[in-house]
């Protein structure tokens, strides 16, 4: 895990070209140095969008607005609404996880409310206050604008409820956005031979809901599963330090062509 550098990174946040933002919440990989001691030392920190800035590099080369985390879900996950709802901090429901994603403690002893919240103060607020700050100044420019809200998942056995497809397109249900732009999408990741999910099990986290509901405002989950990009394998309980090179760049290439047409479309 890395140590350094901003909460995020924004590019391109004053241009008015494109009605679009880029949205990466789980993209990042920092642990804070005050939050390391508290974690268990046996502790794995799974399913975090490994390698998603890299594999999405061309997107701010393009010109579109972006924003990019850079603080490990596991410290604070923007994609989730900000209330706790279950003492055991469950990562499905909660802003500040206390088990990782496979069940398994994160910290020796539970954190405190004081704790909780200062991560929420520096951590989590300070990214949804520039998303805000990017979509309002997109619609001083634009009637309709759209949010695409980058993912990856792994497919791990035993887990009935997560796809096998390449990739999950999700809106809750044409709720966050029009059912065109949610068709567009899915049928040219078909053209380049990926299978793709219709708002299952992923119908669109935090972000897609919130701010889908603007009625200016379309967004879209887009989710790629690791085997599309990282390795053809199964994947458990593990942090991820390389990928298949020509996997990657395979799937990279495939997603700037797709990204260029939405680019000429926004035109």
């Amino acid at each position: 895990m890395e140590t350094t550098k901003t909460n995020f990174d924004c590019f391109n946040p004053d241009s008015n070209e494109y009605p679009v933002i880029f949205s990466l919440p789980h993209s990042g990989t920092i642990i804070p140095d005050n939050i390391k001691p508290l974690l268990r030392k046996d502790v794995k920190l799974p399913n975090t969008d490994w390698f998603l800035k890299e594999l999405y590099d061309f997107i701010p080369k393009l010109g579109f607005t972006t924003l990019q985390n850079n603080i490990n879900r596991y410290v604070a996950d923007p994609n989730r609404k900000n209330f706790d709802i279950s003492e055991n901090g469950d990562y499905r429901h909660n802003v500040i996880y206390q088990q990782n994603t496979f069940g398994h403690p994160l910290y020796y002893e539970p954190l405190d409310k004081q704790q909780i919240d200062q991560r929420i103060s520096e951590y989590y607020q300070p990214y949804h206050d520039k998303l805000q700050q990017l979509i309002d100044n997109k619609l001083k420019q634009f009637d309709e604008i759209y949010l695409i809200d980058l993912h990856s998942f792994a497919y791990y056995p035993g887990f009935e409820m997560m796809s096998p497809a390449d990739f999950v397109v999700g809106n809750d249900y044409d709720n966050t956005s029009s059912e065109h732009i949610k068709n567009w999408l899915t049928n040219e990741l078909i053209k380049k031979h990926y299978t793709v999910s219709d708002n299952f099990p992923f119908t669109g986290g935090h972000i897609t809901k919130h701010y889908g509901s603007n009625d200016n405002v379309h967004t879209l989950q887009v989710e790629a599963r690791y085997n599309i990009y990282i390795d053809k394998r199964d994947f458990d309980e593990e942090e991820l330090t390389t990928y298949n090179t020509e996997l990657f760049n395979n799937a990279q290439e495939n997603l700037k062509r797709i990204t260029e047409l939405f680019k000429a479309k926004m035109r």
